[in-house]
Order: structure tokens, then sequence, then C-alpha cells
């Protein structure tokens, strides 16, 4: 199918050599603008598919742009280009992008988000999200940690010595991390008191997906609210992480699905933290109305801020260049039909995964959306995710008392 894009990438050349890169792969129609009034003066003429514009634009910025597109032609799919460590920059592009993307960008990279963005319906950000993250000043920045692994452990000669180390070098994420790791929910037996050794421990992948965890705890270390345990939202964390990965290896997925399904589960209520550190009382209010009305804690969240943790955890993973699939499951896991793409994906196991344990620890029914799980064709593996969650529980009990 033919696809119409413009690239605003601020530098002429640069902006012709990629539209030459991505035409020649794709077949897909390029325009290119030098800026935002020339991309704007493009937008009253023609119906673009999607539009992909640099952050920082001769004027005014990127997100200036992006929010005029947005009121101008909004289905079309919204990507910016930009520094993952501008976080201010990347933080005004929320709600108005559906995926950032680092610089020196890589076209294979561009293709393959424009070709998600067209064969699935990718979650966006409405006006009720962006209005709630301008109340929430205290956000983490962008885990520079993570991504100076990332690239350690495309190395080579990759050591899990050397990747210790490097974790090593920032306190703050090192002793939420040996935290997280020494709890009862990995059932060590004996506690591991270095980097080295939780790195050891957890394998590379997995540690990668736990700097992400330890990053937010440690950034919210200290919260007090009422009815709110940090430590009870990261092991229920740890856990759907580790059920998500497991139902995913079951289910025949791939190592990079399997991956990212753990990253998510142990991601997937970020949004809370982020919302009971900047605002306690309100959280708190929704909390209380979910317990009066009996009514899930999402739907509270809704009548109280008009979105709810899952979007805003999503919105945040978004300004860390994350995969879209992590971004989605983050954003739709307590509503998974939403996305219209119809087979397994890490998304299903969080989903699964988060509903299973919360079943479990409050002793309650799991909430499962089964008109999605049928359509899936996996409705009937419940019972198999179910033995999942008690092997893992029982070994974390034997190991934790051996």
């Amino acid at each position: 199918m033919s696809r119409n894009i413009l690239l605003v990438e601020g530098d002429a050349r640069a902006s012709e050599k990629l539209a030459l890169e991505l035409r020649r792969a794709t077949g897909w129609g390029f325009s290119t603008a030098p800026n935002g009034t020339e991309a704007l003066a493009a937008l009253k003429t023609t119906q673009f598919d999607a539009v992909i514009t640099n952050l920082q634009l001769p004027g005014a910025g990127g997100w200036l742009l992006l929010n005029e597109v947005m009121h101008r032609q909004p289905k079309v799919h919204r990507i910016v280009l930009a520094q993952l460590s501008d976080r201010q920059g990347l933080l005004k592009c929320v709600g108005a992008a559906h995926q950032f993307i680092g610089r020196p960008c890589d076209p294979s990279r561009l293709r393959a988000a424009l070709e998600r963005a067209f064969s699935y319906d990718l979650w966006l950000p409405d006006g009720e999200v962006q209005g709630l993250l301008g109340r929430l000043p205290k956000l983490p920045s962008t885990p520079e940690l993570f991504f100076r692994v990332v690239k350690e452990l495309e190395s080579p000669h990759a050591e899990i010595e050397g990747v210790g180390r490097l974790i090593a070098k920032d306190v703050a994420i090192t002793a939420k991390l040996l935290q997280l790791v020494n709890s009862a929910v990995f059932g060590i037996s004996r506690p591991l008191c270095s980097a080295v050794e939780a790195v050891m421990h957890l394998g590379m992948e997995t540690t990668k997906s736990m700097i992400l965890l330890a990053h937010c705890f440690s950034y919210f270390d200290g919260i007090k609210a009422a009815d709110f345990s940090a430590d009870h939202l990261w092991q229920h964390s740890l856990r759907v992480g580790m059920l998500a990965k497991g139902i995913a290896r079951i289910e025949g997925a791939s190592t990079a699905v399997s991956d990212e399904a753990y990253t998510a589960g142990i991601l997937h209520d970020l949004g809370k933290l982020a919302l009971v550190a900047n605002l306690p009382e309100d959280f708190g209010a929704a909390m209380a109305m979910a317990r009066a009305e009996n009514i899930p804690q999402v739907e509270a969240e809704a009548r109280v801020f008009g979105a709810s943790h899952a979007e805003v955890g999503a919105c945040l993973l978004a300004t860390w260049g994350l995969a879209p699939e992590i971004v989605e499951s983050l954003a739709l896991h307590h509503a998974p039909s939403r996305l219209l793409h119809r087979s397994f994906c890490p998304l299903t196991a969080v989903h699964a995964a988060n509903a299973l344990e919360n079943a479990l620890t409050n002793n309650t029914k799991p909430v499962l959306d089964t008109v999605y799980l049928t359509d899936l064709g996996v409705a009937d593996r419940v019972d198999a995710w179910q033995e999942i969650l008690e092997t893992q529980l029982s070994s974390t009990t034997e190991g934790a008392s051996a």
C-alpha cells in the first residue's frame, strides 16, 4: 500500500539523504520540509500518513509542529527524532508524538517504526494525559546508565564483570538494584553484595530491565502516602515481570518478545509511582473511590485525574525511547482489546500476568479480558499460566528459606 510521509529534519541535505534511503527501501512517497513553517504549509494541501520531525528545528521547535499536526490531521502517525538525553524537550512532545527515535537516526529503525505504525493501531495519548503530565513536576530523567549498559552489551567483548563495574559507578541505582535482587521474590539463598554479583545472578538481558526498575524506584525513594506501599508495588512488579516472561516462553514467543514482556511487566505500574509522588492526596482519593464503589483502580484514576497510571507510565517510557511494544504494554495492560493487532505479543503476557498475580495476592478472581484472549485463541491457556505463577511462588519461598 502506498504511503505519503512528511520528513522535517531541519538539515536539507540530511533530510534528502534519509528520505532517499527510505524511499528506495519501501517504495513510499516522502516529502521534505526544512522547517516547521513550510511543513505546516504542506499540511494545508496534502494528507499525510506520517510526519517525522527533528525535535530541534530552525525557529519553532518540533514539539510546536507536532501539536499543530495533531489538531490539523489527528490520524497522522507522529514520530520525533531527538537526542534522548534532552529530557525537557522530549517531555514537551509527550502526548503529541507516538514515538521517539534517537539521533543520529538509523534508517532501518525508522522504517521499522513506520511499518509498525501502519500495521497496528498504535496507542495515542490524548489531551487529558498531556494536561495531567503538566501537573507532575517530579519525573525521573532518561536513564543514562541503561543506555550505557546497552552500548556495553553491544560490544563483542562485553563481560559480566565489566557491566557490573559500570553499574557500580551509580551508587543510588546499585543500592536499589541490590535491594530488589535480594528481595524474597528472587528467592536467593544468600545476600548479593555487589553489582557484579547481581549481574551474574540475573544475566545480562534481565539486568537491563532491572536497571530501569531500580532507576525509577531509587528516584521515588521515600514516597509516603496513605494506603500506599512502594515495597508492595515493586514486589508485585517483579512477580508480574517474571510471570510475563514465563508466559511468553511457554507460548513459544521469541527471545526478544519474552525480554520485552519482562521489561514491560516490571515497569507496568510505573505510572502509579509518578502519580502518588506528585499528587498523593488525589491518588489517595482515587484509591478510596475504587474501594467505596467497588470499581477498578484505573477507572477511579480516570475519574479523578482524567487519565490512568497506565497511560502516564507509557508516556514516560515513550520519552525514554523504549520499543513501541513495551510502551503499548504499559498503556493497555488493563484494556488489551484496544490494540487491533490480534496475535500473541508482550501486551498479552503482561495483561495476563498482572491479572493473575493480583488475583492470587488479593484472593480474588482474575480480571481478564476474555474477549481479547479468545480472539487470540489462548483463553484455554490461563490455567497453564496460573501454574507458572504458583511454581514461581513456590520456588521463591523455598529459596528464601534455604
